[in-house]
């Protein structure tokens, strides 16, 4: 067995680590995340950890009967000292590990991946891990994901370290206005995040745009679209319930499983299947929220789309002679009934249609009171927006001047595709 060798910026580490003030208590913030990496990876053992002088603790485990290690039989102790994911597929085969007591003994670790994580001032104070009974081939693309829920854990971080400034600052009216500046940043911040997984827009084989607008508060909207091979285009518009770090957390993640195709034994093509799994796998009372969704794939060759929908608003398609149709299933939100079922539906598409995918937050308008446009009302500004020159946007601009407001309630999600 090896002991990792300490960090050269050992002691600037450890200060990190203690600024945070955190404690050996477990704490929803965390266990949300290592919840969603054990169901993501199926694996037994998932934790987050923190690296002491002498010792690594958990603030957060699944599958584990141990609430810390001496620090010189840490596996994440290794992973601190590198930038990137430590990957090791298979224990028995590394000599760093191949006798470690948590390889031979309880837990008996036979595979690891593990993600260093930063402190708000950039130190590696420990990891998010993953690990299992059984040697395990982790991709380069399971690397990635792990990374992505790591962000996610040290927003954590970030959040609590603001929170605890503002105990410190609620003194003075000067120093809770920069905390509340701080606290701007950071859900800023968090929304620019999910707005950077968010493919481009594309002009070929069909002109795909869109609009991503957060509110103040920041909520679970999100959006995305792959390709299932070269001539299937899946495409579909989130809402988790709730608002805050919390909601969005849970968007980025669901964004990730329909991106990584990560439901095991589903078939992206059928949108009633994906939208029966995430159901099934994202449970209210595992999460404490719900999701409406609306998910569709163009089938390029036949020109035809076929979409599934979960208590989401119908999308809008505009026919080329400016015939609008509501795009619908009857489906309910996900993760409320497990025994809920979901339906397929099938519509042809003509050269020169346009689709409009949306969030509530774009009928829903103003805060006090609150005006809502009906859905035939919407179809109306859709279709007058085809024959503009930038339709989102004159779209997003009508939309505020309805609600007379600057800016919109709720978060607002906004995807347009015009076939060719």
């Amino acid at each position: 067995m090896q002991t990792a060798p300490l960090p050269s910026n050992e002691s600037e580490r450890l200060q990190a680590l203690r600024s945070l003030h955190l404690d050996d208590q477990s704490e929803e913030r965390f266990d949300r995340v290592t919840r969603l990496a054990a169901e993501i990876f199926k694996a037994p053992i998932a934790f987050v950890s923190f690296i002491e002088r002498d010792r690594q603790w958990y603030k957060s485990r699944i599958g584990l009967p141990i609430v810390e290690t001496p620090r010189d039989v840490s596996f994440c102790a290794h992973a601190i000292l590198g930038e990137d994911t430590l990957v090791i597929p298979d224990t028995h085969e590394d000599p760093r590990f191949a006798d470690n007591p948590l390889v031979t003994g309880n837990p008996f670790m036979r595979s690891y991946m593990g993600q260093p994580l930063r402190a708000p001032d950039g130190e590696k104070i420990g990891t998010l891990c993953i690990a299992d009974h059984e040697p395990r081939n982790f991709t380069p693309e399971l690397a990635g994901v792990l990374h992505r829920l790591a962000a996610l854990v040290e927003q954590e971080l970030r959040m609590g370290d603001l929170i605890a400034a503002q105990g410190r600052l609620l003194a003075t009216q000067d120093a809770l206005l920069k905390t509340q500046e701080r606290l701007h940043e950071e859900l800023a911040a968090a929304a620019n995040y999910v707005r950077s997984l968010i493919p481009p827009p594309l002009t070929e084989p069909v002109t795909l745009d869109w609009r991503y607008l957060p509110s103040e508060e920041l909520g679970g909207d999100c959006l995305g679209y792959h390709f299932l091979g070269e001539n299937k285009l899946a495409v579909y518009v989130l809402d988790v319930s709730g608002h805050g770090v919390g909601a969005a957390l849970l968007s980025v993640v669901l964004l990730d499983v329909l991106r990584s195709r990560s439901l095991p034994g589903v078939d992206f093509s059928d949108p009633a299947a994906v939208l029966a799994a995430l159901n099934r796998e994202f449970p209210v009372s595992r999460h404490g929220r719900f999701l409406t969704i609306w998910y569709g794939v163009l089938d390029l060759d036949a020109t035809a789309l076929t979409f599934s929908t979960a208590g989401h608003p119908p999308a809008v398609l505009i026919r080329r002679e400016g015939e609008p149709l509501l795009l619908s299933t009857n489906g309910i939100v996900t993760g409320c009934d497990e025994a809920a079922t979901y339906e397929s539906m099938r519509c042809p598409l003509r050269t020169g249609d346009t689709l409009f995918i949306y969030s509530d937050g774009a009928y829903e308008l103003g805060r006090e009171p609150r005006t809502t446009v009906s859905f035939g009302d919407l179809a109306v500004v859709f279709e007058r927006a085809t024959h503009g020159a930038n339709p989102l946007d004159e779209i997003l601009t009508e939309l505020k001047r309805r609600g007379e407001s600057k800016g919109f309630a709720d978060d607002v999600s906004l995807l347009a595709i015009k076939t060719h």
